[in-house]
């Protein structure tokens, strides 16, 4: 039996089948998007509370799904408390690596709020290469603030050498 557009979407997000599952099978395969695609389309998933795309585009082996191993239960925490407490502003990629052998870096900066809280992060993303296409592995998170230069003149070296950001 096909799902309205207007019914409560099979996935159990509890948004309406077309602001959630029908936009997602619109939208190009995953196994189609390059890494910077791929951190383009996490960012608007994320925006748009799309969990159940963020978790499946992590690597299997990711640090995230370590600490995630059952789907379910992460988007039953995302939808409690990350829903809604988040507002992207924008999502720049800075630079990205040429793929090589089944790896690739993306740097791209993330202007966001968080419980109205202003916060600008650059980011350095680890992405690996499956049967599936390519899944975001692991990332250092640096704040802005520590780079006094415009955007396009930090490298990923820079934000490598920052040994105080987040990993994970």
């Amino acid at each position: 039996m096909k799902t309205g557009r207007n019914e409560p979407c099979p996935c159990g997000s509890g948004l309406k089948y077309k602001k959630c599952c029908l936009l997602a099978s619109a939208a190009p395969s995953m196994i189609e998007l390059s890494p910077v695609q791929l951190v383009e389309a996490r960012a608007k998933a994320f925006a748009d509370g799309d969990f159940a795309f963020i978790y499946d585009s992590y690597h299997c082996d990711s640090p995230f799904r370590c600490h995630f191993p059952v789907r379910d239960e992460y988007l039953s925490y995302a939808r409690s408390d990350l829903q809604g407490r988040y507002r992207i502003h924008s999502c720049q990629v800075l630079c990205d690596d040429v793929p090589a052998a089944g790896e690739a870096r993306v740097l791209f900066f993330l202007d966001l709020e968080c419980n109205g809280e202003h916060h600008q992060t650059l980011e350095l993303s680890q992405f690996l290469l499956t049967d599936e296409g390519w899944r975001y592995h692991s990332c250092q998170k640096i704040n802005r603030e520590q780079f006094n230069c415009p955007l396009e003149e930090i490298s990923m070296t820079q934000v490598e050498e920052c040994a105080e950001g987040i990993c994970f």
